[in-house]
This record gives C-alpha cells, structure tokens and sequence, in this order.
C-alpha cells in the first residue's frame, strides 16, 4: 500500500515535523498535545480574569453609596455564584484531567 504524501501548498505542512513530507500518527498527536496544552492555557487565563474582576468588584463596592449597593444586590450574588462556578469548573477539571494522566 503507497504512503499518502501531501500538496506542496497544503495546510498540514506545518504538521510535517521531520519535513518527510508525511504527516505520521506520532505528528498528530504532538499536534493534539501542543492544541490542548492551549486550551488549558485558555481556561487558566480565564479563571484568573474571573478572579480578577471578582476582587475589582468587591473593592468598587466599597466607593458606592449604599442605596446603589442594595440595587446590585442581585446582580451582584449572580456575579459571584458565576464567577465561582467558572474557577470552580476550571480547578476539578484541571485536577481530573492531571488524575487521567
């Protein structure tokens, strides 16, 4: 059986690491490994952002009048509850996916 040999100008160049020009299985899976070390990277840089805008909030809300803070008041409990389901979600995940390792 002939091996599957890529265009000149194909997208999946960049996959070629040993420049044979075939893409084996060992390229694909660096590629799958480099995409969701990524992707990790992704949802730690949104938990930290979440972290972040949490703790500005809770400083803001000590520069505004009272009467105000009683009107956020619900919007500020669902900021919360969100905010710390998302870094909730990210921190499981990332202990199981290092357990599945």
């Amino acid at each position: 059986m002939a091996q599957k040999k890529l265009q000149k100008d194909s997208k999946l160049n960049a996959l070629d690491l040993d420049n044979d020009g075939v893409v084996d299985d060992q390229e694909l899976k660096a590629l799958a490994a480099v995409e969701a070390a990524e992707k990790m990277d992704a949802q730690r840089h949104m938990a930290w952002t979440v972290l972040a805008a949490m703790a500005a909030f809770t400083l803001a809300v000590f520069f505004v009048p009272l009467d105000r803070v009683k009107a956020l008041s619900d919007i500020s409990n669902l900021f919360y509850l969100s905010g710390a389901g998302l870094v909730g979600a990210y921190m499981s995940v990332s202990v199981w996916m290092a357990k599945g390792k």
